[in-house]
């Protein structure tokens, strides 16, 4: 067990966050490794090319590249759409991990806070999972064990776990099973779950983030952002659905970039044309104004919302450009090669399901 998960477990004994004291970390060696995998990213171009082609030659074209070593460890057990997956998700975490090796000190710390979100999504996805009733298989094809939990623990955990309760009980010496607890003895309810898993997720992250140097100054920043959009994307998605605000206030994340007070005009706007126009008076709004001035005809928020990430994504790329030996190429890298797992699958199941070559195109984040 790490130093972080116990500094977590106390944390949440306590309800309190004490930030460890840090060693300086190894940031011009960890970000020389990224550079170096970053250049092995798929351009745009690329995945116009896999466009033209069908799945089994996806899976040998990506298998003679960055993903040869998981496409012949896993050729023997799936096939088609399912060794696609599962070498995508075996290669992003096993890139994640070395990254984590690699670092030191604060930096160390502050990677491996980063990273438990992919154990926050695993420990969602199997919840949801058993809520819907899916096969151990079907769940385990959804889980990235990119965090800090291997993909032999969440297999355990899924093929003993009859029940949701089952699940949680498992999960009993990980930071998260004081979030998870109350809800043993309730009627579940997968949404607060999911939101208190969130909530805490990023709580920590914020608290386990020193004010200083100007490194951990930026971190701190990039997670306010990402805050800021996980909150302007459930506004957009609840107030067009005509939630109740009380439920929506519930849902959103403290520490963003716009606080919830500050949000709060958009959380009780009457209806979603007033939400909009209450939208109107933010500084990114002209970012998204044609997007927005879309909706009514397009009948949809995607268009909308992909402005939205790609604004959090370009300022991402902007500042790990400006700031090269911080953390912030560390975490675009993270950031993008999760691009590259998603695109790769839209493209896979799109040609699975016989979608449209603009179907498909119009859904990848390029």
């Amino acid at each position: 067990m790490n130093d972080l998960h116990v500094m977590i477990k106390k944390d949440k004994k306590q309800q309190t966050f004490k930030r460890p004291l840090f060693s300086k970390g190894n940031y011009a060696y960890v970000c020389t490794r990224v550079k170096a995998k970053r250049s092995l990213l798929f351009s745009n171009d690329m995945y116009l090319k896999l466009l033209a082609m069908d799945l089994p030659s996806i899976n040998r074209f990506i298998g003679e590249g960055q993903y040869k070593k998981e496409i012949n460890e896993l050729a023997l057990s799936y096939s088609g759409l399912e060794l696609l997956e599962h070498a995508l998700q075996k290669n992003m975490a096993t890139l994640n991990h070395q990254i984590l090796g690699f670092s030191k000190g604060h930096l160390h710390t502050m990677i491996s806070a980063y990273l438990h979100r992919w154990d926050i999504w695993n420990i969602k996805t199997i919840l949801r999972g058993k809520w819907y009733g899916a096969s151990s298989q079907d769940i385990m094809k959804t889980l990235v064990p990119a965090g800090e939990y291997s993909e032999l623990f969440w297999k355990q955990i899924i093929d003993t776990s009859e029940t949701m309760q089952a699940v949680i009980e498992h999960l009993k010496e990980t930071p998260w099973y004081a979030t998870l607890q109350p809800y043993m003895n309730q009627e579940f309810s997968l949404s607060k779950i999911e939101n208190s898993l969130d909530i805490d997720y990023y709580t920590f992250l914020l608290k386990v983030i020193p004010s200083s140097p100007k490194a951990n100054r930026l971190f701190k920043n990039f997670v306010k952002q990402e805050i800021s959009l996980l909150n302007l994307k459930t506004l957009f998605l609840l107030k067009y659905e005509n939630v109740e605000p009380e439920t929506i206030r519930g849902l959103l994340i403290e520490g963003g970039e716009q606080s919830i007070d500050d949000l709060k005009c958009l959380v009780t706007a009457d209806d979603f044309n007033m939400f909009l126009e209450g939208l109107s008076h933010f500084p990114f709004y002209n970012l998204i104004k044609e997007d927005v001035e879309n909706i009514q005809s397009t009948g949809s928020l995607t268009w909308v919302i992909r402005t939205l990430e790609k604004i959090f994504y370009e300022n991402s790329e902007k500042f790990s450009y400006m700031y090269p030996l911080t953390i912030l190429p560390i975490l675009n890298y993270f950031m993008q090669k999760e691009i590259e797992v998603d695109n790769l699958r839209i493209i896979a199941k799109g040609l699975e399901s016989k979608l449209s070559e603009q179907t498909i195109r119009d859904m990848l984040v390029i």
